[in-house]
């Protein structure tokens, strides 16, 4: 199957999907829109999940983590009772589009097709085996399905909130942004690299000399971003676990997973662990 042929199918997918979301926003009956959005949310990733055993390939579910929040914002425009605070949600909405778009184009260009799956994702079939299927489930799909709802929380205090801007979330909304621009200057130098440089070199220029892992970090400013968006007098201290958790994702799981796989992949990068910093930028000498 060709690249373009394997991203039509990812197209159609989540076209359907989305109009399964619209579906189920008319027909479910009225109650908690949050509650009613995280069971939509999860119908949705199975969905994505049939189509991405049907095609064998779990990088299919890839792109939900970059579309789904879009997704969240129209819901609360839709479902919002609020009296419009449009500065904040036109704010919002901007931020997590541009985000959006930038996320999912940067997977697209860099998937070449149903051929092609997440290495993570073929060390975890190699590893569970006959549980797999679950693990796929569970674990690639499900589970970051649950973190960016999580973190997308902070967006319904915003659709639901009269309170005017603060400085706090002036603030939220330049971390956010420069989160963004973080992730799209990294990825971009990343993929410069990858088509000048053999496989056994470490990308040590740019923003990848001072920390290891700078995408992530833009990962991670992008939501905090989006939690401090959100602070007001009224709003619960409890909705910043999805930031929380997104970033001891990062930090436990993603990272020395990356590291460990970059250790086997190219023995440099050894030393590069010895000189630069995972996700704080300054070189350790």
């Amino acid at each position: 199957m060709s690249r373009s042929q394997s991203l039509l199918i990812v197209f159609v997918a989540y076209i359907l999907a989305f109009v399964l979301g619209l579906l189920l926003v008319w027909y479910l009956p009225e109650g908690n829109n949050l509650s009613k959005l995280f069971l939509i949310d999860v119908v949705l990733t199975f969905f994505i999940f049939m189509f991405s055993f049907r095609f064998g390939n779990a990088s299919m579910y890839d792109p939900y983590w970059s579309v789904i929040p879009a997704y969240i914002v129209a819901y609360w425009w839709y479902h919002s009772l609020a009296i419009p605070n449009y500065v904040s949600w036109l704010l919002v909405s901007v931020i997590v589009g541009v985000w959006s778009v930038r996320l999912t184009h940067n997977w697209a260009r860099g998937w070449q097709g149903m051929h092609q799956q997440d290495w993570r994702y073929l060390m975890l079939q190699d590893k569970t085996g006959k549980w797999y299927l679950m693990v796929n489930f569970l674990g690639i799909h499900l589970f970051p399905t649950l973190m960016v709802w999580l973190a997308s929380v902070p967006i319904a205090y915003i659709f639901t909130s009269n309170e005017p801007l603060t400085p706090l979330n002036w603030l939220g909304a330049i971390i956010a942004t420069g989160g963004i621009i973080l992730e799209w200057v990294s990825d971009n130098q990343l993929r410069q690299f990858k088509k000048m440089n053999n496989s056994n070199t470490v990308l040590s220029s740019g923003i990848w000399a001072y920390l290891r892992h700078p995408n992530y970090l833009g990962e991670i400013l992008f939501w905090w971003g989006i939690y401090l968006l959100s602070v007001n007098l009224f709003t619960p201290w409890y909705i910043s676990l999805g930031a929380v958790g997104i970033t001891l994702m990062f930090w436990f799981i993603s990272i020395p997973m990356m590291d460990k796989h970059m250790l086997q992949q190219r023995p440099a990068y050894a030393r590069y662990m010895l000189e630069v910093r995972g996700l704080i930028p300054f070189r350790k000498n």
